[in-house]
């Protein structure tokens, strides 16, 4: 095994305690509402940052979390066509009502939309089987955080073996038919 599959598989799993740390020490889910959709606009920034020439004007730029979203998903959602955009979209509008209604909706209510859409990719299986709660949110939000993690390592290796600096548009080709990378 190669000191790059080696230092990777150990940031990995750095970061997957750090996720674990901060999610699973949680009781609410208002917590792990907003803990979750942190720890996804962390990775969605990386992502943007990581495809930009210049970065640190993504930070001057102070995108909003749906702009953020977006770009990232122009990006890189040519890799990914999961559920995982659909999902971050939901978890956002729930963190919302959470962060904008004194009494948001019962927990029910509010998560029946975003299990909806988690619950239709069949990659997920293994958090299907969990009984709704909270249990399954940390589930769904966990598989969301990887497979962000996954298209980030796409966007650097992207950026590693491109010929020039790269752009969004050679992003968005390399991995098509016309451009295979």
């Amino acid at each position: 095994m190669s000191e790059s599959v080696d230092t990777k598989r150990t940031e990995f799993d750095r970061a997957i305690e750090r996720f674990n740390r901060l999610i699973q020490d949680t009781s609410d889910e208002l917590s792990i509402i907003l803990r979750g959709h942190l720890l996804l606009e962390e990775k969605l920034t990386a992502i943007v940052t990581s495809a930009v020439r210049n970065p640190e004007y993504v930070s001057k730029a102070r995108l909003s979390f749906l702009s953020t979203l977006f770009l990232a998903r122009s990006f890189v959602g040519h890799f990914n066509d999961s559920a995982c955009w659909d999902a971050i979209e939901k978890l956002n509008s729930i963190r919302n009502k959470f962060a904008h209604q004194i009494e948001p909706a019962g927990s029910d209510e509010l998560f029946a939309p975003f299990f909806e859409i988690c619950e239709r990719e069949s990659r997920w299986t293994y958090v299907h089987t969990l009984p709704r709660g909270r249990t399954k949110l940390i589930g769904y939000i966990g598989v969301v955080w990887g497979t962000l993690d996954a298209l980030l390592d796409v966007v650097q290796v992207c950026v590693e073996h491109a010929p020039s600096p790269l752009t969004s548009r050679s992003i968005g080709q390399i991995g098509t038919p016309e451009h295979p990378g």
